[in-house]
């Protein structure tokens, strides 16, 4: 094991990060990449982002749901040419 993890290593362990407590080894590898990769490091902080906003958004019980979608109306007939 690498003691620095490639990107798409540090992806995974941000996105599981997110479900479940790291290892200390994968916190520190985790955190040696993000401190030299600022793609990562922006992933990280879109993932934590969205993350927080699907948190603090509220769905309310007592609103009526959502009208059918109106019907298509009858496709205009061509006369031939």
């Amino acid at each position: 094991m690498k003691l620095k993890p490639t990107c798409r290593e540090v992806h995974r362990l941000v996105s599981e990060g997110q479900d479940r407590d790291l290892t200390l080894v994968e916190k520190i590898r985790m955190r040696l990449h993000l401190v030299i990769c600022d793609a990562c490091t922006t992933f990280s902080r879109q993932i934590h982002f969205l993350r927080d906003a699907m948190r603090n958004f509220e769905i309310a019980d007592n609103t009526p749901p959502a009208p059918p979608p109106a019907p298509l109306p009858p496709p205009v007939k061509r006369e031939p040419e």
